[in-house]
């Protein structure tokens, strides 16, 4: 009993921190800092990825009452970049650039003024990529399906060193696991991408857009490890190679 607890607990503390470091590798991984003016901090935000519904709303936080900021902002294709004042609420300075066409990628950058003097955050222009609204219940499910095959996939490598009893769950665990990202692959991705390309009752999506590469991949390599922990005899070894294998792909697709 202690056993199991420890095995399944692992597992959460594994899936955890697997999400949290592919969170904070990922290419759509917020630009954010904090810059200091006249002794008082300036935050801002900068996000490479739009999916919600109305127009992007960029916050600066301060509680430097007398600073002043422009947003600039202009499509990937353009050359000269557009202009927003800021406008001052509590706090925070705000600014909204107009919802874009899903697959529209924009740059944009911020200019702090204090007393004649100007602040360009961040060093360089960040891209943004707009898409269509997802709904909070898409999202959860798409995130559910792969942590949940994720976690299941761990819970399945550490049965290989959990003794001859946790050996015979194997089997049973690689079939959760499989199931997970069978749903996630087959109903959820195209479904989130679906909404993300703006195309539920619009237009007809060319089926190599509904998928990803993360996706194709998490299916395959299950239905791989299906077929070595049942119909060979290295499963418990295959079993946990495949966790590794899982996780990989989680991270760097």
């Amino acid at each position: 009993m202690k056993q199991t607890f420890i095995l399944w607990a692992s597992a959460l503390i594994l899936t955890f921190l697997t999400g949290y470091i592919q969170s904070g590798i990922s290419e759509y991984f917020p630009v954010t800092g904090t810059i200091g003016i006249d002794g008082k901090k300036v935050s801002y935000r900068f996000e490479k990825i739009f999916n919600d519904q109305g127009n992007y709303i960029f916050i600066i936080r301060t509680d430097n009452p007398d600073i002043e900021a422009e947003l600039k902002w202009k499509h990937i294709s353009e050359s000269e970049y557009n202009s927003i004042k800021m406008d001052k609420v509590k706090e925070a300075l705000t600014a909204e650039i107009p919802r874009q066409p899903a697959g529209k990628k924009i740059l944009h950058f911020a200019e702090i003024k204090k007393d004649g003097e100007k602040y360009t955050v961040p060093d360089k222009p960040v891209e943004l990529l707009f898409q269509g609204y997802v709904p909070p219940m898409i999202s959860f499910l798409s995130s559910f399906a792969l942590l949940g095959g994720l976690f299941l996939s761990y819970r399945t490598g550490l049965s290989a060193i959990g003794g001859i009893i946790e050996n015979k769950k194997i089997k049973k665990f690689s079939l959760f696991t499989f199931a997970f990202f069978f749903v996630y692959s087959i109903a959820v991705t195209p479904l989130r991408k679906s909404f993300e390309l703006d195309a539920i009752n619009k237009k007809v999506v060319p089926i190599t857009e509904l998928y990803d590469l993360q996706s194709i991949l998490l299916f395959l390599l299950w239905i791989a490890a299906i077929i070595f922990i049942f119909k060979t005899r290295i499963g418990k070894e295959a079993s946990l190679v495949f966790a590794v294998a899982t996780a990989l792909v989680f991270l760097f697709t």
